[in-house]
């Protein structure tokens, strides 16, 4: 029997949206039930523009460019919100030339992409289309009357979206999916013999991200390596210029190791009593998987800014302001077991696992009943 052909669309403006892509993928490579193509649409219509435009997404990490971001995020937040009609073709052609070639019998969104909307209004084709919200928050871009189901990460989520009249028969709470990876449980001895820390202190993971733009990280590290306590991991992400300077300032303190991007999070998570990181969806989503407690700094407005104050507002999760508070309340932290245990035990109540498993089951049932459907209607 024909395998069907799923096509996940993502872009990678920071990497959470990739990585959920990249976790579907695996997922449906797992099932082998499936073939999967997954394109980052925006940069294959337009590399030279998608490079600046990611530019333009790393200065929001700036204090100028934090300010430009929350103007445009809320602005475009409120412009959905009173449901005006907005119309993006950008990628329409691009598109149009991946759904003649691959013909895909459903199409997954890891980023709200309005070309797929457009496409479908515009052609009248009728493709199954699933939205993948990677958030903990909800932005109006994500809603379209051509969607057949939404995946959301909690029911506060599933409530937003009923409120804005969708259907609750076409909301999944599945939880955000995650690689494979982050379901595992790895041996203790052998990531001590690994990573080569010390069993006796308490390991804090600290994140960059993906493009590497906390440039707190340097100041973190400077104090809290005073602690003989501790043993800090830093991961640089793709910012080579972090990881080179870390590496040269840190290359004799024996309880601090540099990391530039690595594959193998899971791992680092695992080792971690608590990490410190940039509320993105994905990684906020990793660490709850490990059951790290989480510590925040000074999110971004927008979606950041959202996830940090659900993550707050459950208790799995404190945020810091300020650098120098962030590093007093890291030493208590890391120290008060009751704490620590606390968190873990928030992180639970809002997990909601086997995302992955769950989007890809929804999605291939969705093609079988449709396939049956077909079925009896030639026979009959």
């Amino acid at each position: 029997m024909k395998k069907p052909k799923v096509l996940i669309l993502t872009t990678n403006y920071g990497n959470g949206h990739l990585q959920a892509a990249r976790a579907l993928e695996e997922q449906f490579t797992l099932k082998k039930n499936a073939h999967v193509v997954v394109k980052d649409i925006y940069q294959e219509t337009n590399p030279r523009l998608h490079e600046f435009t990611k530019k333009l997404y790393l200065k929001s990490f700036t204090k100028g460019g934090g300010q430009l971001y929350r103007f445009f995020y809320y602005g475009s937040q409120e412009i959905s919100k009173r449901k005006l009609p907005i119309h993006f073709p950008y990628g329409y052609t691009e598109l149009s030339k991946i759904i003649t070639k691959e013909q895909p019998d459903a199409i997954i969104n890891t980023f709200p992409i309005q070309t797929v909307q457009y496409f479908l209004s515009k052609t009248n084709r009728t493709i199954p289309t699933y939205h993948v919200i990677t958030d903990y928050c909800l932005h109006y871009s994500w809603i379209h009357p051509k969607t057949d189901k939404y995946f959301v990460a909690t029911p506060l989520l599933e409530s937003q979206l009923m409120d804005r009249g969708i259907d609750k028969r076409k909301i999944v709470v599945s939880g955000i999916p995650v690689r494979n990876q982050f379901q595992q449980t790895y041996s203790l001895p052998y990531l001590i013999d690994k990573y080569q820390v010390n069993k006796n202190l308490k390991t804090i993971l600290l994140i960059a991200g993906a493009h590497g733009v906390s440039k707190e990280i340097s100041y973190i590290c400077e104090n809290l390596e005073r602690d003989e306590k501790v043993q800090i991991l830093i991961v640089c992400g793709n910012n080579k210029q972090l990881y080179e300077q870390l590496q040269y300032k840190f290359q004799h303190e024996k309880h601090i190791q540099v990391f530039g991007y690595v594959s193998d999070m899971a791992e680092l998570l695992q080792l971690a009593a608590c990490v410190v990181t940039k509320p993105g969806g994905i990684t906020l989503t990793e660490a709850m998987v490990k059951n790290v407690p989480i510590v925040l700094l000074k999110a971004t407005p927008g979606q950041e800014k959202e996830n940090a104050l659900f993550f707050q507002s459950n208790g799995a999760a404190i945020s810091f302001e300020k650098t120098e508070h962030l590093v007093k309340g890291l030493n208590r932290l890391v120290l008060n077991h009751t704490k620590l245990q606390e968190m873990k035990a928030s992180l639970d109540s809002i997990h909601v696992p086997n995302a992955a498993e769950t989007i890809v089951g929804h999605v291939l049932q969705t093609y079988w009943q449709q396939v049956q459907t077909h079925k009896s209607l030639q026979i009959n």
